[in-house]
């Protein structure tokens, strides 16, 4: 089973070399890692280079100009020319690997229950006020299906098979004039890949695999909490994917989007 690990930098000069050297540390051998820069006046593309350096595993782009979060995932998932049944993972720049056992925890949960896509628990890099870590997510209740109104659970680390992927419409990863969203791409694309895979399909992975920077003071959190409002109520309105019974036989993305399901 091949990883393909997406790797996308906002402000990140102090850590992206913590997170590079976690991948590059995995024990778990069969993965390409496709790391993605924007630029934000600050040394994070210069790091990434220096850090990836020698490993032809990793590559790095540095855009031009910034293209936030959305639209750096897609490129990203373009450009790491994964197979259908390749996995992609998901980790922010600022973010790094718990454990050097992250992707072999998460390739054994897809070769022992078959499953479309995983999700999990993460740590914090600092513990709450009354000493008690961040991050121990639960799953879902068995046979929720409504998942855009019951509470977000689908959290790092988020990783999926690329052939799901595929089966996304476009234009919800967009607002409503059209523009790729800047924040909350981690709903905007777990969300309608839960609702295809339902609960039995979706694993979650209780152990925590990674560590969530929440001392980053460039967080979108802290700074686009109104888009991200906007956002998940554009989310909310729009209709749901159907469940998938089974693995749809191949066919063209433009096919098998929203199959039976009305554009938004």
């Amino acid at each position: 089973m091949r990883l393909k690990l997406i790797v996308n930098c906002g402000p990140c000069e102090t850590v992206i070399a913590k997170c590079l050297q976690s991948i590059r540390l995995q024990t778990y051998p069969h993965w390409d890692a496709i790391v993605t820069v924007d630029p934000c006046g600050d040394a994070t593309a210069t790091r990434a280079l220096e850090a990836a350096a020698g490993d032809s595993r990793i590559s790095v782009q540095c855009n031009a100009v910034r293209q936030y979060s959305m639209q750096n995932l897609i490129e990203g998932i373009r450009r790491s020319a994964a197979r259908p049944d390749d996995v992609i993972v998901i980790l922010d720049g600022d973010d790094w690997f718990l454990t050097d056992k992250a992707l072999a925890v998460i390739a054994a949960t897809y070769a022992r229950f078959n499953c479309w896509m995983t999700y999990g628990s993460w740590v914090g890099d600092r513990p709450r006020a009354n000493g008690a870590l961040h991050g121990r997510w639960p799953a879902y209740r068995p046979g929720t299906t409504n998942f855009r109104h019951t509470r977000w659970l689908g959290t790092a680390v988020r990783t999926w098979k690329k052939w799901l992927w595929e089966l996304l419409d476009d234009r919800d990863f967009r607002d409503d004039e059209g523009r790729y969203i800047r924040v909350t791409e981690d709903q905007f694309t777990m969300i309608p890949m839960l609702e295809m895979s339902g609960t039995d399909r979706a694993r979650h992975i209780p152990m925590a695999l990674m560590v969530y920077n929440l001392s980053n003071p460039h967080s979108c959190g802290k700074h686009m909490l109104a888009e991200m409002d906007r956002n998940g109520r554009i989310l909310e309105r729009r209709p749901a994917y159907p469940r998938l019974p089974s693995r749809p036989q191949p066919r063209t993305p433009q096919a098998v989007s929203r199959v039976a399901v009305a554009s938004w």
